[in-house]
């Protein structure tokens, strides 16, 4: 079985000092680390989507502009309103019994349509958005992002490498979901390991997934 971050291998970690940036990053690394290794999809959801929420409000606070706002400024008909309901749909049906009124809610519809490749857009933009604010990636986040883009050629923007995009993960969307995860976990396990990666500053090098001892006093 791969085990992208087995605890037995990650050097002795301890964390000076528990922030709101590595709160969203223990989200952000958990939740890709599940998603990699095909785990629970209604956790990766809400550790995705808090994660992502929180750097998002990250990155406003220190005036770096998030992928929503590429997204309102360039999506016809789409409002902020209307952006949050369809980010956080899957997740408010996970965490709320009861809506606003107090009355319960009726998430029957929503339950239903959930599965995994709901993650894959949640996941996308926080690490977007934790790269905008840190300019740095682990090296799993790295290659999600490029299989992200190989299943969504068509939006990216017209001066996008696609060569390389298509060498990364050739005839990809022509598989089904199974062998897509499949080809996300063997390029994952090709490059964790790479030098010429872990030497570029822009490469973070802490795992996806941290052990509880990173807690320790």
């Amino acid at each position: 079985m791969l085990r992208l971050s087995p605890w037995w291998l990650l050097r002795s970690t301890r964390m000076a000092k528990l922030t709101k940036l590595n709160a969203a990053r223990h989200q952000l690394g958990t939740s890709l680390d599940l998603f990699i290794r095909d785990k629970d999809p209604i956790a990766v959801q809400c550790l995705a989507c808090g994660g992502a929420e929180l750097i998002e409000a990250i990155a406003a606070s220190k005036g770096i502009r998030a992928l929503s706002t590429h997204m309102l400024e360039t999506v016809p008909g789409l409002d902020l309103g209307k952006l949050r309901r369809l980010q956080r749909q899957y997740w408010n049906s996970f965490k709320h019994m009861t809506a606003r009124d107090g009355e319960p809610r009726d998430d029957a519809e929503t339950l239903q349509a959930f599965d995994d490749t709901k993650n894959d857009a949640a996941l996308f933009v926080g690490w977007w958005d934790y790269l905008s604010v840190t300019g740095r990636l682990p090296v799993a986040a790295q290659v999600f992002q490029v299989w992200w883009y190989a299943l969504n050629e068509g939006k990216l923007v017209p001066e996008a490498d696609l060569k390389t995009i298509r060498m990364a993960f050739p005839d990809i969307t022509s598989c089904d979901r199974a062998e897509r995860k499949r080809r996300l976990r063997r390029s994952v396990e090709k490059y964790r390991d790479n030098s010429e990666l872990l030497r570029d500053p822009r490469t973070e090098s802490e795992p996806l997934c941290f052990p509880a001892s990173v807690f320790a006093s």
